[in-house]
């Protein structure tokens, strides 16, 4: 694996096209950074630097690999502000918005160990399924389901979130058997009017479903509870209704076809001149675990 240091390395000589002054950027002896350049196009295989007594420039090949180091050298520069930020205590406030039935279901958790860990970052939640102007309202970070579009923001995949089938046993006992999945054309279904086909597979043969509606609604919330009442079929997120499937207020149906999942993603403006608190934020996100959305567990 080529060392992160000598992509760094390669940049600076670059960007200012002389091992000299590459070396006045990073402390280094202008032979040092020569040898570690050498070593690098060594390890690829590849030159990378046309070299002069007067002047470095790059190859083609030196000119692809160059937007890999500046990438390298951006991420190794905000991580050690990110730790070296970490070692103070961040102040200020931050600005969120997630869906409904994420707030209800799992920022409480996710949020108390943020403030617990940074006790002056106080947070400001807004629950909605709109899809806020993150520019306009002035929110630091989004959490977003499905596909994003329409922003020039920076994204960064949170997990995938397991979907599961539902009914109640009350409403299973008064209808017919679901067995496969053109069965449910025949019952009661619960959508979530962002989800309005449902999309099963098994033996790799996608069955795309756009089942009769029963009831429609922006909020998980409300069909997960509709679904306990008996009202219909719902396709819920796993980390929702498995503590009602784990007390049997809810079944688990057609468990042996995969359901697509969805995917959390975590939306924010930039990188530049980030507050110590936003810093701090994207640390914890980095570090958690979001199993429990891939796996409802």
């Amino acid at each position: 694996m080529d060392s992160v240091d000598d992509m760094i390395l390669l940049a600076e000589v670059a960007e200012t096209g002389s091992f000299t002054m590459a070396g006045m950027r990073v402390g280094m002896p202008k032979s040092t950074i020569s040898q570690r350049i050498a070593q690098l196009e060594d390890r690829l295989g590849l030159r990378l630097l046309n070299r002069s007594t007067r002047h470095v420039s790059l190859t083609s090949s030196g000119q692809i690999y160059l937007e890999y180091c500046r990438r390298v050298r951006t991420e190794v520069f905000a991580a050690h502000i990110a730790m070296t930020n970490l070692k103070r205590q961040p102040v200020g406030t931050l600005k969120i918005t997630c869906p409904e039935v994420t707030a209800s279901y799992f920022m409480p958790a996710f949020l108390h160990g943020f403030t617990q860990r940074f006790p002056r970052i106080a947070v400001e939640l807004i629950a909605t399924n709109r899809h806020l102007d993150i520019i306009r309202e002035r929110i630091d970070f989004a959490f977003r389901v499905g596909a994003v579009t329409g922003q020039d923001l920076i994204t960064r995949k949170v997990s995938s979130i397991k979907r599961v089938l539902v009914a109640s046993p009350s409403y299973l006992e008064a209808t017919e058997p679901i067995k496969r999945p053109i069965d449910l054309l025949h019952h009661r279904c619960l959508l979530h009017d962002a989800q309005l086909e449902w999309e099963f597979s098994s033996d790799e043969t996608p069955i795309v479903l756009r089942p009769p509606a029963a009831s429609t609604s922006d909020s998980m919330g409300f069909l997960l509870q509709s679904s306990i009442a008996g009202a219909g079929v719902a396709l819920l997120p796993a980390y929702v209704c498995q503590p009602s499937i784990a007390v049997h207020r809810l079944v688990e149906l057609l468990p042996d076809w995969e359901i697509a999942p969805y995917e959390m993603t975590l939306l924010f403006p930039n990188l530049k001149n980030q507050s110590m608190a936003q810093t701090a934020f994207r640390a914890w996100v980095n570090a958690f675990d979001f199993s429990t959305f891939a796996t409802g567990k």
